[in-house]
């Protein structure tokens, strides 16, 4: 029980804004990708949302919190899938469907989590190995 309340902690010295944008909107769209399965891109883009994810479980708990090393596997998966979603609104005629408007949440969503992603790694590889 320790470990949980220790990462419980650590999630709330984060920046207020941070929590606010991993806990309603980070997750919550890269969730959403799960009811995309069946979409025209098929498993690529859920299965890519949850590969940016699922790592971060382990490094926040071997860490016993959370860092800039969470920012890795972001980098890795969403920086494909972000790709592949502007391939595919390059090609795809813009609608009000539902898995259109789900793409385009999760490709504005996971490329600005991106950006804050490449800080946060310069910065763990720049030696700023902390936990919050």
């Amino acid at each position: 029980m320790k470990k949980i309340t220790d990462l419980y902690a650590s999630f709330r010295r984060l920046t207020v804004p941070t929590q606010i944008w991993m806990m309603l909107v980070l997750a919550p769209a890269n969730f959403l990708t799960l009811a995309l399965v069946d979409g025209p891109l098929g498993f690529i883009i859920p299965l890519l949302s949850m590969l940016g994810f699922i790592p971060n479980l382990g490094i926040a708990w071997v860490q016993n919190g959370f860092s800039a090393a969470m920012a890795l596997p972001h980098l890795v998966f969403w920086t494909p899938q972000v790709l592949i979603l502007g391939a595919y609104f390059a090609q795809t005629p813009a609608n009000s469907s539902f898995t259109h408007i789900a793409y385009a949440l999760i490709f504005v969503v996971n490329s600005i989590s991106l950006l804050f992603d490449i800080r946060e790694t310069a910065k763990w590889f720049g030696g700023q190995k902390s936990i919050a």
